[in-house]
């Protein structure tokens, strides 16, 4: 299911990148933080890309997750931040890599794959 994603152009990424723009909570487990608020803007198999909050840092273990327009959860991902660079006075880019996913989480994130692919112009639009 989430084969289709793999990247065959680029040697350096097992997965390729699919562009999104859709609001991330986000938890960093053990640290007895609030919640934040990122966005997501771009989204693998392997991890996504948010802006966010420059209070996360390379290392970080996080809780992702994102919501339905009826406020359901629709997909909470365990990740490893794994990058974090912060720009002055904007957002920090940071890059999450996903950990342990379960099979229900695969078939959520293939999901959203799938929605936000569709979403994208083919050649020639």
């Amino acid at each position: 299911m989430l084969d289709m994603y793999r990247s065959e152009e680029d040697e350096r990424r097992h997965w390729r990148r699919v562009p999104v723009r859709f609001t991330m909570n986000c938890r960093r487990l053990g640290r007895g933080e609030d919640d934040m608020v990122a966005e997501a803007v771009d989204l693998s198999p392997g991890g996504v890309r948010l802006r966010a909050p420059d209070r996360l840092i390379t290392g970080d273990v996080v809780l992702c997750w994102t919501h339905d327009g009826d406020g359901e959860t629709v997909i909470g991902l365990k990740g490893l931040v794994v990058q974090a660079r912060a720009h002055r006075g904007e957002p920090s880019s940071v890059h999450v890599a996903w950990t342990s996913l379960s099979e229900e989480s695969r078939e959520e994130l293939s999901r959203l794959l799938r929605l936000h692919d569709a979403e994208q112009p083919t050649a020639g639009d």
